[in-house]
């Protein structure tokens, strides 16, 4: 499915909850429930978030400790990420400013949460990361060393 023909989908947190918004003008000619859509979109996009959060958490934990980050925790969330879109694009929606909301929704900053997602996005196999690879060592080149990763070549 062509990402650039889904209509968008924002969320804006309400108490501890999501609401969703979107354009009503893409369900005009649809025959789906707009309701019921927005619905499964806000639990879709509930979910993905506390699933991120518990990463970013573990994430977190590492680096209290000042224990060696596994590269794998990072590549989990960014897969996270990556189900979500998958999950909205079966909605027939995509996410208006993924970056934006992500950012506001997990309290990380942009630069950080836009590694994790290249990481993720030139390694689509998490069985390529080696157990004993910790992310520091990914950080900087971090697509190059996933597309070295991904075609079975060592990193320096």
């Amino acid at each position: 499915m062509n990402n650039s023909k889904l209509p968008f989908v924002s969320f804006e947190p309400i108490n501890k909850s999501f609401r969703a918004y979107l354009s009503m003008e893409e369900f005009i000619l649809s025959d789906k429930d707009p309701e019921l859509t927005i619905r499964k979109a806000v639990k879709i996009y509930e979910n993905s978030i506390m699933e991120m959060r518990t990463f970013i958490k573990e994430i977190q934990s590492f680096r209290n400790n000042r224990k060696l980050l596994p590269a794998l925790k990072i590549w989990q969330l960014g897969n996270a990420i990556f189900e979500l879109q998958h999950n909205l694009n079966k909605l027939s929606l995509q996410l208006d400013g993924l970056y934006d909301h992500l950012v506001r929704d997990l309290g990380v900053k942009r630069k950080w949460l836009e590694k994790v997602i290249i990481f993720r996005r030139y390694l689509p196999d998490e069985n390529a990361i080696p157990q004993s690879l910790n992310w520091g060592r990914c950080e900087k080149g971090t697509r190059r060393i996933a597309e070295k990763l991904r075609k079975g070549l060592p990193i320096e």
